[in-house]
């Protein structure tokens, strides 16, 4: 397979963390990549649309194949193969998964989990996203201005929310992890800079920001930032403090290799979570917000780029 350049295709997702997961993994491959629609409706129609799309490419090239956990499309994208036979190659990122998972996963070429292992998988710690060292460069560069003019240090809240299986979100937890952003800040003598996510509960948001209203502080909403205001956060924040229900920007924060407070109230967050970011705790990206705060650093974590070395090293085809 190494002969020719592999046609990508990204399986679409109406959940954010994943597609955004299987997108970064497209881009930073080099090959470029397309879009495909999720297997819904006739799946003998949507299997002819696929056919008649790779017969569209030239000289009939390799193809990859990024689905993973969102929709339940597990059985659907693994019966491709029947299609294209040896030209295919899958990759599932699976970004949580229940204790008993899907069996057609030993259908897939790879499987990436920070949960599973087996002949087929590959165990990453966090989860894939779509950051590079490169992205964090060029937007701290473009919005150095406005984070050069704020005191220091900078800690970074991300605030995550509600999940499928977890609704404990509340505007009593918010002002329980007021009360210990407050306490850090005042220990550091910090700035707080502060961006929702599309789950952020308004009420709950409503009372984390009441409650941090006399702290040296500046809120963005993101609906209205940038995703590149997001990486020059990143780049610039010396501190974060993530809520544990979002391991993406968790795995984003840990990107970095600075100090990552996580907040893992077990009533706002899934013991999915708690095992997941439990690892990168076990690494040393992170620690607890409950914790005794000490500066650290360690080497930064990067998924995608281990994910990238295994199917380069599968498909034979050199870095």
């Amino acid at each position: 397979m190494s002969d020719n350049k592999p046609l990508v295709w990204v399986v679409d997702s109406t959940y954010t963390g994943e597609l955004h997961a299987r997108i970064g993994l497209a881009e930073r491959l080099g090959f470029g990549y397309q879009r495909i629609p999720l297997p819904v409706g006739n799946l003998a129609d949507y299997q002819q649309s696929l056919q008649q799309r790779y017969a569209q490419s030239d000289c009939q090239p390799p193809l990859l194949i990024i689905s993973g956990t969102g929709e339940e499309t597990t059985a659907e994208i693994a019966d491709l193969r029947g299609l294209f036979d040896k030209q295919l190659f899958t990759v599932y990122l699976a970004s949580i998964l229940p204790e008993q998972h899907h069996p057609r996963l030993a259908d897939y070429d790879l499987v990436v989990s920070p949960q599973l292992s087996g002949d087929n998988i590959i165990r990453i710690i966090g989860v894939p996203h779509q950051l590079t060292q490169e992205s964090l460069q060029a937007a701290g560069q473009q919005h150095a201005d406005y984070f050069n003019s704020l005191p220091k240090p900078i800690i970074a809240l991300l605030v995550g929310g509600n999940t499928r299986y977890c609704d404990g979100f509340t505007a009593d937890h918010a002002h329980q992890l007021a009360a210990r952003v407050r306490k850090l800040s005042a220990e550091l003598g910090a700035y707080l800079v502060i961006t929702n996510s599309r789950r952020t509960p308004d009420e709950a948001l409503k009372a984390l920001l009441a409650d941090l209203a006399d702290c040296p502080h500046a809120f963005f909403d993101w609906q209205q930032i940038a995703i590149n205001f997001y990486q020059a956060l990143l780049a610039h924040a010396d501190v974060f403090v993530v809520t544990g229900d979002s391991l993406s920007m968790c795995s984003e924060a840990a990107f970095t290799g600075k100090p990552l407070l996580v907040d893992l109230s077990d009533t706002a967050t899934e013991c999915f979570h708690r095992e997941i970011v439990g690892r990168l705790m076990d690494y040393g990206a992170a620690k607890s917000l409950t914790a005794a705060y000490t500066p650290w650093c360690y080497p930064p974590l990067d998924p995608v780029g281990e994910i990238i070395g295994e199917i380069n090293k599968r498909l034979r085809i050199s870095a």
